[in-house]
C-alpha cells in the first residue's frame, strides 16, 4: 500500500486501502473519492465516460472491461488542485513539458496514472497508457487509447453536447440516433451487439 504524501489531497491520504474486486466496486470507490474531494463535475463526468467507453469498446472489438477501467480512472488526477500539479509531478519525478507548465491541467492524466497504479493496483500497461493519453492522445494510439480518448471527448465535462459531437459521430459511422445507454446503434459492422447497462 502506498503512503500518500502531504502534497496529495486529504481524502486520498486518509482513505482506507482499496479492496474492491469488481468493476462496480471500483466505480463506487472512485465516486466516493471524487465526492470526498468535492469534485462534483468530474464525479458526474466519469460514469458517463465509462459507459461510453464500454459501448465503444464493444462496437470496435476492444476489451470492454479494460475500457471501463481506464475510463473510471482517467480523471482522478483532477483531485489535485491545478496550482499544485507541476510541483507534485516534479516531486514524483514525472516529466513536465513546457506546455504542461503553461497549462498544468494537462498533468492530471499523469497523476491519474499514479492513482490508478498505487491506489487501485492497476498495472496493465495498456490501461495505464489509455489513462495517460486520454486528453491529448499520441502519434501511435492503440484501439484502447482511441476508445477512451473518444469517450472522454464525446461525454465531455463542459455541460451540454460538445460542438463537434455531431460531426464526430458522423465520422465514426453513427447514422442513427444515440441509444439511451450511451452507445450508438447502426455502426458499420459492429463486432458485438451493444449490451451496455443503463447509467445511473
Amino acid at each position: 500500500m502506498k503512503a500518500w504524501g502531504p502534497q496529495w489531497p486529504n481524502p486520498l491520504r486518509n482513505a482506507a486501502p482499496y479492496s474492491g474486486q469488481t468493476s462496480a466496486d471500483l466505480a463506487d470507490d472512485v465516486d466516493a473519492l471524487l465526492a470526498a474531494c468535492g469534485r462534483e463535475i468530474i464525479r458526474e463526468h466519469v460514469p458517463r465516460v465509462a459507459g461510453e467507453a464500454e459501448c465503444l469498446a464493444r462496437h470496435f472489438g476492444v476489451d470492454p472491461l479494460a475500457a471501463r477501467t481506464a475510463a473510471l480512472l482517467h480523471d482522478l488526477g483532477g483531485v489535485v488542485p491545478r496550482e499544485d500539479m507541476v510541483a507534485l509531478c516534479e516531486s514524483l519525478n514525472l516529466p513536465v513539458l513546457a506546455e504542461e507548465r503553461q497549462v498544468p491541467l494537462l498533468l492530471h492524466a499523469a497523476l491519474s496514472v499514479v492513482i490508478a497504479r498505487d491506489r487501485y493496483g492497476v498495472h496493465d500497461p495498456g490501461v495505464l497508457q489509455a489513462i495517460r493519453v486520454h486528453t491529448t492522445l499520441h502519434a501511435r494510439p492503440t484501439p484502447l487509447d482511441l476508445v477512451v480518448f473518444l469517450a472522454d471527448k464525446l461525454e465531455w465535462d463542459q455541460g451540454g453536447a460538445p460542438p463537434y459531437a455531431a460531426e464526430l459521430r458522423a465520422a465514426l459511422g453513427a447514422a442513427c440516433t444515440r441509444a439511451p445507454t450511451g452507445c450508438w446503434r447502426g455502426w458499420p459492422r459492429p463486432r458485438a451487439a451493444c449490451c451496455c447497462r443503463t447509467r445511473t
